[in-house]
């Protein structure tokens, strides 16, 4: 795709900085809370670095169903619910970042970002209450932690509010996983 005259004006250097800068703050939330974390938790309590990374791994790809594969490799049901939890957590604040990103460097999405502020300040209780909202959002299947994020975000959520809200979300159905998984809960949900 050829670059027309405003795109070339966009990429000044002053713009590059600022996307650096914003990936780079999310490559550290991602590398510090949701990779770092979780494996020094696993040095601490003896579980091999492989089977923490592995974990992540199935957090990325399959979110709070990923549960029983820590359950199959033996790691305890805390430590698979705080590493999954730490990689959602630092997904989320990444998926911000750069969310961010785009609205610093793109006036396209400033403009569409300006109007629908602009449309959601007719409802007050949305930016009262549209962070608590994300937690509903984020039960919901194939929405979790990626598309509510982007929700919240858009529609201008209150940012700590948000990822609170979506955190709690993804670690309760976490959890709701691990004790399926576990089979504490079979007879309220027999598989």
């Amino acid at each position: 795709m050829a670059l027309n005259g405003s795109a070339i004006k966009e990429l000044n250097l002053d713009n590059f900085l600022v996307i650096a800068r914003q990936f780079i703050r999310a490559f550290a939330f991602i590398m510090g809370i949701g990779i770092a974390i979780p494996l020094v938790i696993g040095f601490i309590f003896g579980i091999q670095t492989g089977k923490i990374l592995a974990l992540i791994l199935s957090t990325v790809i399959l979110q709070n169903w990923a549960a029983p594969v820590g359950l199959g490799f033996k790691i305890p049901p805390g430590i698979v619910l705080l590493t999954m939890t730490c990689f959602a957590l630092s997904i989320v604040l990444a998926i911000f970042e750069i969310l961010n990103t785009l609205a610093l460097t793109s006036p396209r999405i400033k403009s569409w970002l300006d109007k629908t502020e602009k449309k959601v300040e007719k409802y007050k209780f949305l930016y009262k209450y549209g962070a608590f909202a994300c937690f509903f959002i984020a039960l919901l299947p194939g929405l979790g932690l990626v598309v509510t994020a982007v929700i919240a975000w858009a529609l201008r959520f209150n940012k700590w509010l948000s990822v609170l809200s979506i955190i709690f979300a993804f670690f309760l159905t976490s959890l709701l996983v691990v004790l399926l998984s576990l089979g504490v809960l079979t007879d309220v949900f027999p598989i």
